[in-house]
């Protein structure tokens, strides 16, 4: 049949093998065309009730798509806020899911946060020590905030008031990029002025540690310009 690139080696069949050979390609074609006989039977069968078929399979997905919502809500113990018109947050007894679902596994105790954001008291400014939790405080509410807005029940108290906003900016991590010769500092000043000139009076801002990056007499600076134009 073939030999290879060296020559030393030849590959061969027995001639007592190829009649055999032959033969079982022979079946493997007569078994592929009795295999699509059978399909083009049952699609023919069927094909008469294809549109059912089709709203039944939307039904089903969407079946299990709230099972699965269902499920997940259980796992976090989570519960529906009450949500309110104005664009306010009560937050009480929040945790993260990914962190809660961790520790829940592991028998460890998740944290758990309370936050008031209302017409009055419309920003908050956490601060603390390195590894104190200021910005898994940050991704909670903003996660929360999505899955609500998602339709998925959330790890808090039944007690909690949410709202509904319009847009969800977030400035959270080093956006550093050597592709967009961003540096860590030009990095967060792009992102805040696209914040913004972004924001409306329905938007939930999360900034992770703004003014950063530089001296910290500037940085301060920065941020309070920031806050101010919050």
């Amino acid at each position: 049949h073939d030999k290879s690139e060296s020559g030393k080696t030849i590959f061969i069949e027995p001639g007592a093998t190829i009649s055999i050979n032959n033969e079982v390609a022979e079946l493997e074609i007569d078994e592929q065309r009795e295999v699509n006989r059978i399909l083009r039977e049952l699609c023919a069968l069927i094909r008469p009730f294809a549109t059912g078929m089709k709203e039944a399979l939307r039904v089903l997905t969407l079946v299990d798509f709230l099972k699965a919502k269902a499920l997940f809500a259980i796992d976090l113990n989570a519960n529906l806020p009450e949500i309110k018109e104005n664009f306010e947050l009560e937050i009480h007894s929040a945790v993260h899911p990914l962190l809660y679902l961790q520790n829940k596994q592991s028998g460890k105790k998740t944290i758990p946060l309370d936050l008031s954001l209302n017409l009055k008291n419309r920003i908050l400014v956490i601060s603390g020590p390195n590894a104190g939790g200021k910005t898994i405080a940050l991704k909670t509410v903003g996660l929360l905030q999505i899955m609500l807005q998602s339709g998925i029940l959330i790890p808090v108290k039944e007690n909690s008031g949410f709202c509904f906003f319009e847009r969800i900016l977030i400035d959270i991590g080093d956006t550093q990029s050597i592709e967009n010769e961003l540096s860590t500092y030009s990095a967060k000043l792009k992102s805040m002025t696209s914040i913004l000139q972004e924001i409306n009076e329905g938007t939930l801002v999360l900034m992770d540690e703004f003014g950063s990056g530089t001296d910290p007499e500037l940085g301060s600076a920065i941020a309070e310009a920031v806050l101010e134009s919050l």
